[in-house]
Formats: structure tokens, sequence, C-alpha cells
């Protein structure tokens, strides 16, 4: 069954269908490794050793050492944003977030969200190792509302991801449950896994309903902007997963 899910898949990457007049559009290969270029430096030192379960430490405790070490390495790599220049991205949106704090700029261009990487880690079944592949995932499935990764923060609580997304103003409209099915089940080659959930053997997707404003449509693209992307398998393994089926 691995195997023949593993076929559909690979089938729907290759063909880049349209669903109902929506268009389904991939990151390329060559995306994908400009976007893992800019976070390689995070994974120095890691090993599939590493990543163990919570039954040998606490989650807190993991998080925050996996925190510090990003930290640290930010800090050495010149990547790293004290939170006195958060402001310098732009106005404080009072946006509904549990997980990060957004900034808009000043020709309502960028979306800047200083992110906290393990705000929703227990719905995600997010790896504290997970938190740096996260925004790679997401850009190779819905490249239209890529992330840029920016650099690393500290706030009183812990690490902060800041990452920068293309804002989608007004004009764009809600689409119909329908165009969100096609996509991910068509598109994505995903089931529907529970009521809330659009899932295969690495993944499950959800917060993508037509009644939220998650997913915007300009008639022709979908954008999913924050969905929750929840792992089955260590990050790593999802993302190399996905980078072997782009071209």
């Amino acid at each position: 069954m691995l195997k023949y899910g593993r076929k559909i898949i690979q089938y729907l990457f290759k063909k880049r269908q349209k669903c109902h007049g929506i268009r389904v559009v991939f990151a390329s290969r060559s995306e994908a490794d400009c976007d893992r270029s800019h976070i390689r430096m995070f994974e120095i030192g890691l090993s599939s050793e590493q990543y163990g379960d919570y039954e040998q430490g606490t989650r807190a405790a993991a998080q925050t050492c996996e925190g510090e070490r990003l930290i640290g390495i930010s800090r050495t790599e010149g990547t790293f944003v004290p939170k006195e220049k958060w402001g310098l991205f732009g106005d404080r949106k009072r946006l509904p977030s549990g997980e990060s704090v957004v900034y808009l700029n000043e020709d309502e261009t960028v979306i800047t969200k200083v992110r906290n990487p393990f705000a929703k880690s227990i719905i995600k079944s997010l790896h504290a190792q997970d938190t740096i592949y996260e925004h790679l995932i997401h850009n190779i499935l819905f490249p239209s509302t890529r992330y840029n990764f920016i650099g690393i923060s500290e706030d009183f609580d812990g690490i902060r991801i800041i990452l920068q997304q293309k804002y989608l103003s007004n004009q764009y409209s809600t689409p119909t449950q329908s165009d969100i099915d096609d996509y991910l089940i068509q598109g994505l080659g995903l089931q529907i896994e529970r009521r809330y959930y659009y899932a295969n053997d690495y993944i499950a997707i959800t917060d993508v309903s037509a009644e939220s404003d998650n997913v915007l449509s300009d008639g022709s693209t979908l954008y999913f902007i924050d969905p929750i992307i929840k792992f089955k398998k260590p990050a790593i393994e999802v993302l190399d997963y996905y980078y072997s089926l782009l071209k």
C-alpha cells in the first residue's frame, strides 16, 4: 500500500495538474536547494542518533536545549536578530496567532512573522529538532505562500524563528471547500483523515477550512497562508521524501 501510494504522489507531482481551474504548482528542486542553503549551518552536528523520543527526557528540556543550540549558531554566523530590532520589520499587527508576532512593512507587501517554533509543537507532533525544517516543507507544498528565512531571535521564554512571507491583500477571495479539497486530495495526493485532516504516511495538514481566512484565492491559484502541518515522521525524513519528488 505504501509503495502504491508513493507512485500516485510521484505521478501527481510530475503532472503539475489542474483541479477545476485551480493550478497545482510545486516548488522546483533548485528553489528547494536555495531554501535549504539558508539553514545549512544549523544542520552541522546533528545526527539521527540525537533524534530520540520524549521518554528519554522531557519535552521542555529538549526544546530548551535545541533552542539554545540554534541561538548559539545564529550568533556565531551573524543571523541573530535582537528583539529590540523587531520593530524595523514594520507595524505590528494584532492578528490572531498562537505562535507568531506579526509585522507588516510600510509598503504593505511583506509580512514578517517572529515565530515561537514550539508554540504548537504538540498539535504538530513536532520534535525539537524538526523546527528548523518546518518552513522548508511548507515551501515545497505551498510555494505561492513560501517563507523566506530571515534569522533567529530570542524572547523571554526562548527562541524565535523569523520568517517573511508575501502579504496578501483584501483583493483575494475565499475559495470554496471543494477547491481546497481538490488541491489537497487530487493535487497533493492526500486523503481525508478524521474530520479536519488531509494526510498520507508522512504528514497531516489541517486548519485549511473555507470558513477561515487561512486559504485565499485569486481565481487560478490557492494561497495556503499558514496551514498546520503535522509530522508523522521526523521532519528531515519528510523533507527528503518530498524533495525526491521534485524536478
